[in-house]
């Protein structure tokens, strides 16, 4: 399978990169986790704890390269060789629930603690309770491959150090480039994969990727400077018509931008909302339509206010449909590009000043 990369622009050589041989590896990851608990001296299940355990068996069962982890857990009354006896056997309450319902003994770990986990204080009856614990987690096997690439400037093409964010249905992890913005790490073969890109100085960017293990992945990652009067439109950042509330699929991406914030302590910006009313003149600034667009504006300035973000770094303002990408916006696609959130370079000092240094 080709691989396919959606960056909005890829380098038609692979000079430069460290060149890795191909190779594929099996790693586990997490997927899922539950706790279910004890009476006091019991090891019996407790009402609800089936459907609870049931869930996980469930998803088990879809392959056989899941498997659980069972870790038992007792509070701290009773001495140690009576609780750790305790927790072997609500360890082993829970390993025949799984097997009962279809999990093979190989597909299964148990490890009791007895007292020496607790997760709360084992002085108050509240915290004995949750000490009275087994927790299962779900493990997969995934196979894995390479992820190699370079950040560079979109302008000079020359590297820099950056973090690049990743995150895929079994992994999330963050990493540093080198100083000249060359990257290795290992990510899920053949699994959908966001790769998001910082830097100080720069706008965010977020691409999609399939990696493909017979095709190993070197990319060139180009990041524009955030340079005074320059224009971000938030990318998968759509709001519900005639409304100022967030697609679900687009709550991810408030986080980036509070990340863009907090990576530029010294910028400053104007958000800008716009709506969608195509084949309409100017609305005017006293209008309802106008003041959606003031209103998605200011929906994001508020989430960085929440976040930390100085409200001396922002201003917001609506647009209307003053600037509507398509003003004559035909299909549903074109009309939700239209209803957007950009993010304009007012200020950014830091930047200005590496600049006028390398001059």
């Amino acid at each position: 399978m080709q691989i396919r990369l959606f960056f909005l622009s890829m380098l038609a050589t692979l000079a430069g990169f460290p060149l890795f041989g191909q190779e594929v590896f099996d790693s586990t990851f997490t997927i899922d986790q539950v706790a279910v608990f004890f009476d006091v001296n019991a090891h019996e299940l407790q009402p609800g704890a089936d459907s609870i355990l049931q869930s996980i068996a469930d998803k088990c069962r879809t392959t056989t390269r899941r498997f659980l982890r069972i870790e038992a857990h007792t509070d701290a009354d009773g001495g140690d060789e009576f609780n750790e006896a305790l927790s072997e056997r609500r360890a082993e309450t829970v390993r025949r629930f799984f097997e009962a319902h279809g999990i093979s003994p190989e597909q299964m770990k148990v490890v009791p603690f007895g007292e020496r986990r607790p997760v709360a204080s084992n002085q108050t009856e509240g915290g004995k309770q949750l000490n009275r614990r087994a927790t299962v987690e779900l493990w997969q096997r995934t196979q894995m491959t390479w992820l190699a690439g370079q950040v560079v400037d979109a302008e000079t093409k020359e590297g820099i150090q950056a973090t690049v964010a990743i995150r895929s249905r079994f992994l999330t992890d963050s990493l540093e480039t080198d100083t000249v913005g060359f990257f290795r790490t290992p990510v899920p073969d053949r699994i959908p994969l966001e790769v998001t890109v910082y830097a100080p100085g720069y706008f965010f960017e977020t691409q999609t990727l399939v990696p493909n293990s017979l095709e190993p992945i070197k990319v060139t990652l180009p990041l524009p400077p955030a340079l005074e009067g320059e224009v971000l439109t938030l990318k998968n950042f759509y709001f519900v018509g005639n409304q100022d509330t967030l697609l679900p699929k687009s709550e991810p991406e408030l986080p980036k931008l509070l990340k863009f914030m907090q990576f530029n302590p010294d910028i400053r910006i104007e958000i800008a909302g716009h709506i969608n009313l195509p084949n309409n003149p100017p609305v005017s600034k006293d209008s309802w339509n106008y003041g959606l667009s003031v209103r998605r504006a200011k929906r994001v300035f508020m989430y960085l206010l929440e976040h930390g973000i100085d409200q001396n770094r922002m201003t917001f303002q609506g647009y209307g449909n003053y600037e509507m990408i398509y003003p004559r916006a035909r299909t549903l696609e074109e009309q939700a590009l239209n209803r957007r959130v950009e993010i304009h370079i007012l200020e950014n000092p830091s930047l200005q000043k590496r600049r006028r240094e390398k001059e």
